[in-house]
């Protein structure tokens, strides 16, 4: 009589489990905030960064449109970002 094959345990990390997308989110939202800390044309005072599912949100005010742009430009690179939805805004002086 033979053996059953158990199965191999797979030494790589269940990337679909929750704990793994929320690390992953986690470290997505620490580099987007690094990056745009690190950035000068940036006041990052007034905007907040959520990731949910490798997606960044971008909210809150800036100054310039220069600074919105800039905001989703410098980090729309970093790896792992799915894509950058952009819902800073800032004030229109030309606006009456």
């Amino acid at each position: 009589m033979t053996k059953p094959k158990e199965a191999k345990k797979s030494l790589q990390p269940d990337y679909d489990s929750e704990a793994a997308r929320l690390e992953t989110d986690n470290n997505l939202k620490e580099k987007v905030i690094n990056a745009l800390q690190a950035n000068a044309f940036i006041n990052c005072e007034k905007i907040s960064v959520r990731v949910a599912d490798r997606l960044v949100f971008l909210e809150g005010t800036v100054h310039l449109q220069h600074e919105r742009i800039a905001a989703q430009q410098c980090i729309r690179d970093i790896f792992g970002i799915r894509a950058v939805i952009n819902y800073l805004t800032y004030h229109n002086e030309n606006a009456q």
